[in-house]
């Protein structure tokens, strides 16, 4: 047996990652940052819901993934593949989006829709369908994705800047020589300063060399990058934290950056909290809406058919409302820095 075979029988992992490394879908290098953000996200919003009650025949192919996938689109509709649409998807329970067509209604839906199955290959008509439900994400049907692609778009571009300023940011002398010769000993002399050594000889005694005046020093180096453009940096970081912010703020999951302004009430930080609340109620209701409809068209098997919050927003809704409860009762503890650095400075100077 080979060095290399004992290795690979010694690290489990050894034989996944040299699998990523011939498989191209799974290459490291072929996901971009983007599409790794926008994944994320839409994680989050998929698991804002949760779909209980479907029946054992269809829960294999009908998803809560599925369901939430299609109604982020702005609108799902659930059925059942007819075995006449020619698709491999037939016989199969799926939710997929809706695109609206024929005469609009006052409720923001029209008398006929179309549907693309699964597979992509394959469109349905609401006739072809026959029986089925639509699940709203709003009373408009909105999507959510123009607003979770900007978001991916905004974190990478982010991402990419942070890495641009560290690069240019590098302090990188350039020395200037007049010829090959002195750029061979150039180089020797700068690895002997990188490397840390306290001192080096060199016998050119010109002005590019010596360590004199600040005019001097200017003339023998260039600087193309700017050490000092670091300083910068908190000023990205910041939009990626407000990036996410947002994003968390109308997902349900509040978030506050540790930058807490001095005027802030605790209470007042907290208290707004609820407002993280609203879409996802809203998604929520709309969702509900749907859910009598499930025996109505498909039958009694269908009837325990209902949807709640996920289990980490019920979570994040208790700390929410602890939040709320702990900032309301004692109001002494409800003051700004700033008033009591103000009254304290006032205190002392009378």
């Amino acid at each position: 047996m080979s060095s290399e075979k004992k290795i690979l029988s010694n690290n489990p992992f050894d034989a996944m990652l040299k699998g990523c490394k011939t498989t191209k879908r799974t290459k490291l290098s072929d996901i971009k940052r983007e599409n790794a953000y926008n994944d994320i996200i839409n994680n989050i919003g998929w698991s804002r819901f949760k779909y209980t009650g479907i029946p054992d025949f269809a829960a294999a192919t009908l998803t809560n993934e599925m369901i939430e996938r299609a109604v982020c689109c702005g609108a799902g509709v659930v059925y059942k593949v007819p075995y006449t649409s020619g698709s491999v998807s037939a016989g199969m329970w799926v939710c997929t989006p809706v695109e609206w067509t024929g005469v609009p209604k006052a409720d923001n839906t029209s008398d006929h829709f179309i549907t693309h199955l699964p597979d992509g290959d394959f469109s349905l008509t609401d006739e072809q369908i026959g029986k089925y439900v639509i699940i709203r994400n709003n009373f408009e049907m909105t999507s959510d994705y123009n607003f979770t692609e900007w978001t991916a778009t905004m974190l990478n571009e982010t991402d990419i800047s942070e890495n641009q300023l560290i690069k240019w940011s590098r302090m990188t002398p350039i020395a200037k020589v007049m010829n090959a010769a002195d750029a061979s000993r150039m180089e020797i002399i700068l690895q002997r300063v990188y490397n840390g050594e306290p001192w080096a000889v060199i016998d050119d005694p010109s002005k590019l060399m010596t360590n004199g005046s600040q005019t001097s020093r200017d003339d023998a180096m260039l600087r193309l990058t700017d050490e000092t453009a670091i300083e910068k940096m908190h000023f990205l970081s910041e939009f990626h934290y407000e990036l996410i912010r947002r994003l968390c703020n109308l997902y349900n999951m509040p978030f506050h950056t540790t930058a807490k302004s001095a005027q802030n009430l605790e209470s007042e930080i907290h208290n707004t909290d609820i407002f993280s609340r609203m879409y996802t109620e809203n998604g929520l209701k709309w969702r509900k809406f749907a859910m009598p409809e499930f025996p109505k068209e498909f039958g009694d098997e269908w009837k325990n058919m209902g949807v709640e919050l996920g289990e980490m927003f019920k979570k994040e809704n208790e700390v929410i409302e602890n939040n709320i409860d702990d900032n309301s009762g004692d109001n002494s503890e409800n003051v700004s820095h700033e008033t009591n650095e103000s009254e304290g400075g006032n205190n002392e100077s009378n």
